[in-house]
């Protein structure tokens, strides 16, 4: 089954940084627009002022703090409806593996 890949959600470039947002998500949607599967990053732990922070603040006041843990050399998780059906190094490896699960 071949899919249609568009970009799902964006990170937040950070404060400071003049590189554009990059993808954290790809969802591959069948004909009919009904969402498949997706190739997923997951986020690891964040450098700041020399040191490693697992825990990162989403708002000014640190109220809403996202966990992260160790980056894997496997980043991208492959998921297909509901299920993890593999991991991947870049994302279209990722969906390739995922249309391959689909066969």
């Amino acid at each position: 089954m071949r899919l249609r890949w568009q970009r799902g959600r964006i990170a937040d470039p950070a404060a400071g940084e003049g590189n554009p947002p990059s993808a954290l998500e790809w969802i591959g949607c069948n004909d009919a627009g009904e969402t498949i599967a997706r190739v997923v990053r997951v986020q690891g732990p964040v450098w700041f002022r020399w040191r490693l922070r697992h825990a990162v603040a989403l708002d000014d006041e640190a109220r809403v703090v996202e966990l992260r843990p160790p980056v894997p050399d496997n980043r991208w998780l492959v998921v297909v409806k509901d299920q993890v059906v593999g991991r991947a190094r870049l994302p279209l490896a990722g969906v390739r593996r995922a249309e391959a699960a689909l066969r």
